[in-house]
C-alpha cells in the first residue's frame, strides 16, 4: 500500500468483486478516517454482492461493501474533534446515518430517514450505497460510530452493528421479565436475540432452527426446536399449555417461517421482525386482528448501538462464541465462501483488512 491508496474488495458488478488497490477515501469536516482492525460479514452482503436490490444497494458500481466493522482513528475532520473525537481512539460502526434535519431523523428513527439514497443531503449507508469497510480504512460519519471498552476486542466490537440491530428489535417486541419468547430462526440474529432476551429477564426462550445452529441455540439457553422434525407451532403450543408464546422474534426470513409466526403467537402477543424476506409473504390478518396481535417490522439499530456495547461489557456476553472463522482481507473470496454456503459449521465469518 502506497501513501494514497489502500487495499479493499471492490464490487465492479453482480456477482463480480476483486481485491485491488483503491484510494484511501478523503474526509469531510464530520467525519473520522479509521483504520479498520476487522470487519464481519453480514446476512445482508451476499445478496448485495448478487446485485439483489439493483439501483437500491447499491445505487451504482463500483461499490466497496461491508459495514459491520471495528477499528482505530488514524485522522478527525474539524467539526468532529470539536465534538470530541480524538485520533487512536477504537471504535466500531454502524450503516446508517441520517441527514439529522428530516422528521423522522428529528424523532431519533434515523434509519428512516426521509432522504434515504441522497449523500448530497447527509444521508449515508455505508457499504450498501455508501462506501464500506471492505478495506484497511473507511470514512465515517462521527453519527454512525461509539467508542468501544479498552476490554473488548475488535472482532467482538464488529459484531455491535448486528448485535445493537436484535436488541433493537427485542425492545420493539414489548418484552417484559417472565415473558415467553419464541426466536424464529438460528442465524447470528437469531442466536443473538437468545443471548439479548436472557439478560433482559425472558421466561421460557424457545428457539426454531436446524442442525448445527439449533444445537448452538441449545448452548445458550434456548429450547430447541427442529423445524425439520415436526410442526413448529404444535410444539410451541405444547411447550406453553397451548398459549403460544408471548413474543416472537421473526429472524426465520422465509414465508413458512413468518407464517409460524403469526400461529405461534398468544392471543395480546406481539411478533417483533427483523427478517427481510425475499418477497411479500401472505399472513393470517384475521388472527392478528382477532386476537390483537402486534406484528412490527424493525430497521436497523436507531439509537441501539451504545446501549449494546454496554449490554455485552456489563453483563459479560461471550459475543465471541460466535465467531467461528476469521481470514485477512486477501483471502476474502474463501471467507465469502465459507458464510455463503455454512461451510464448517460457520457462523460469524470475520475479516482483518490490515493483516
Amino acid at each position: 500500500m502506497s501513501e494514497q491508496t489502500m487495499k479493499a474488495i471492490r464490487l465492479n458488478a453482480p456477482n463480480d468483486f476483486e481485491y485491488c488497490d483503491v484510494p484511501i477515501p478523503e474526509i469531510n469536516s464530520h467525519e473520522v478516517l479509521a483504520r479498520v482492525e476487522t470487519v464481519a460479514i453480514c446476512g445482508t452482503d451476499p445478496h448485495i454482492f448478487a446485485g439483489e436490490f439493483p439501483g437500491f444497494w447499491p445505487k451504482s458500481f463500483p461499490l466497496i461493501p461491508g459495514h459491520e466493522w471495528a477499528g482505530t482513528i488514524v485522522k478527525v475532520g474539524d467539526v468532529a474533534r470539536s465534538l470530541g473525537w480524538r485520533e487512536g481512539e477504537r471504535v466500531c460502526g454502524i450503516s446508517h446515518v441520517g441527514c439529522g434535519y428530516c422528521s423522522m431523523c428529528m424523532q431519533g428513527r434515523y434509519t428512516l430517514c426521509l432522504n434515504y439514497g441522497h449523500e448530497e443531503k447527509g444521508h449515508r449507508q455505508y457499504g450498501h450505497y455508501s462506501q464500506g469497510a471492505y478495506a484497511q480504512y473507511i470514512a465515517a460519519s462521527v453519527k454512525s460510530i461509539a467508542r468501544i471498552p479498552d476490554g473488548m476486542s475488535f472482532d467482538v466490537a464488529a459484531c455491535m452493528d448486528p448485535f445493537s440491530i436484535a436488541l433493537h428489535a427485542v425492545m420493539r417486541s414489548d418484552l417484559e421479565p417472565g415473558d415467553s419468547v419464541l426466536v424464529n430462526g438460528t442465524g447470528a440474529q437469531g442466536l443473538m436475540s437468545i443471548m439479548i432476551v436472557r439478560a433482559m429477564g425472558a421466561g421460557k426462550v424457545l428457539a426454531s432452527g436446524s442442525g448445527f445452529r439449533l444445537q448452538v441455540a441449545e448452548r445458550l439457553g434456548a429450547t430447541p426446536i427442529d423445524y425439520k422434525a415436526g410442526d413448529v407451532v404444535e410444539r410451541v403450543k405444547a411447550l406453553t399449555e397451548g398459549m403460544g408464546v408471548k413474543r416472537v422474534i421473526e429472524c426465520s426470513g422465509t414465508p413458512e417461517g413468518v407464517r409460524q409466526a403469526c400461529e405461534a403467537v398468544a392471543k395480546g402477543g406481539t411478533i417483533s421482525m427483523v427478517s427481510l424476506p425475499s418477497k411479500d409473504v401472505d399472513i393470517p390478518i384475521r388472527r392478528l386482528v382477532l386476537d390483537e396481535i402486534d406484528l412490527k417490522g424493525n430497521r436497523a439499530n436507531p439509537n441501539t448501538l451504545e446501549p449494546a456495547i454496554a449490554m455485552v461489557q456489563e453483563n459479560n456476553i461471550d459475543l465471541a462464541r460466535l465467531i467461528t472463522h476469521s481470514f485477512p482481507l486477501s483471502k476474502f473470496a474463501e471467507a465469502f465462501d465459507i458464510f455463503v454456503h455454512r461451510k464448517d459449521n460457520s457462523l460469524k465469518v470475520v475479516v482483518k483488512p490490515n493483516d
